[in-house]
């Protein structure tokens, strides 16, 4: 079975991953920086595909084929201010 992973550098997406590759899934992971994710999953046969959850366009092609989508990407912001309502 073939299965598209987003989020897959996350804590979530990158044992998703290491999960799916155990149990023989043919595995495609959307990464934003594919030298990052080359160093979390170099063990593993996987497809980098780069793009961006903004751009769906960067990545759709790669879902062609796929039988299952697994979205673990999570949107956030790096600094966040706690504003305290006294």
């Amino acid at each position: 079975m073939k299965a598209f992973v987003t989020g897959s550098t996350g804590l979530l997406g990158n044992n998703l991953v290491r999960l799916l590759v155990e149990q023989g899934y043919s595995l495609k992971a959307l990464v934003r920086s594919p030298e990052k994710a080359s160093q979390i999953f170099s063990d593993l046969d996987i497809t980098l595909v780069q793009g961006d959850m903004l751009d769906i366009d960067s990545f759709a092609e790669e879902l062609a084929g796929c039988d299952i989508l697994f979205h673990t990407a999570a949107y956030f912001r790096e600094f966040l201010m706690v504003v305290l309502a006294w």
